[in-house]
């Protein structure tokens, strides 16, 4: 298969569909190789997945910070309190499999773009190190919602396109951390992120024309309602969209292209986004 183009990835000449956790509408488990297997199969040009790391030192495809134990007190155990093997028989024993970083890498390159986010500090290097072993600068995108991940992942390898997640309330001031996230422009520089991933409801006060000025591409995620991404999909300010509903979003696209091609119209603009 022929590689992928970096304008699939970091610039793209238009908005790339990303399956969030791997999800299509027929295969409803998240972040496995079945689902991932998946979206390749019908032809999605972007997934989005989680990493985690179990006590042994396993880097594994994982959304939450715990995992629950099938016993009659339902016990909430930490992915990073369990090692690799443990982990995975819980997850069977639910009917799915944790997946291996490294087996995710093996499976998609060369065949599908990656949207890789970090959901923890500690690993960034063996995370960059993987990524780069198996798959070109341009085919691989990488998050996360810590902004001393982001800074490092561009320390350890400037060429990585990294990106600063956006959309999560946190620390001891919280009205400051919701303007940070309206406004992360500080965070832009501070981190050297290439790329902003806002939450849809963040696409106010001129974000996406702010982020132009910036140059930085715009992943918004998680887009599902069909109203929503037809209009979002009508911006060329936007790069991705991250979606549980990625073969309706292509619809949605390949539909809006051929209704320009008909009309002979150019794509709309920005001020289309919704508010």
């Amino acid at each position: 298969m022929n590689k992928l183009h970096r304008n699939s990835v970091a610039q793209p000449s238009s908005i790339s569909i990303v399956a969030h956790r791997g999800k299509t509408a027929t295969i409803k488990s998240e972040n496995t190789i079945e689902a991932f297997k998946k979206a390749i199969e019908i032809g999605i040009p972007q997934i989005e997945f989680d990493l985690r790391m179990s006590q042994d030192g396993y880097i594994v495809s994982y959304h939450d910070r715990t995992i629950v134990r099938d016993t009659p007190t339902q016990d909430e155990i930490e992915i990073a309190d369990l090692k690799y093997h443990e982990l995975q028989s819980i997850a069977k024993s639910q009917g799915f499999e944790v997946p291996l970083f490294e087996d995710i890498l093996k499976l998609c390159r060369d065949r599908v773009a990656l949207d890789i986010e970090i959901k923890e500090e500690g690993y960034e290097d063996r995370i960059v190190e993987l990524a780069t072993q198996y798959l070109d600068y341009s085919n691989f995108v990488i998050k996360s919602f810590n902004d001393d991940s982001v800074r490092k992942i561009k320390d350890l390898d400037p060429q990585v396109v990294v990106g600063l997640l956006l959309g999560k309330v946190r620390g001891k001031f919280p009205l400051l951390s919701i303007l940070a996230q309206f406004f992360p422009e500080y965070r832009i520089f501070k981190t050297g992120a290439d790329f902003v991933a806002p939450h849809f409801r963040l696409l106010k006060f001129g974000f996406l024309w702010r982020m132009k000025l910036l140059n930085r591409s715009v992943y918004v995620w998680t887009v599902n309602e069909e109203r929503r991404l037809s209009k979002l999909l009508r911006t060329k300010d936007i790069a991705a969209i991250i979606t549980d509903k990625p073969e309706l979003a292509m619809k949605i696209l390949d539909s809006l292209h051929q209704q320009r091609l008909g009309d002979g119209v150019a794509p709309l603009m920005s001020r289309d986004y919704i508010q």
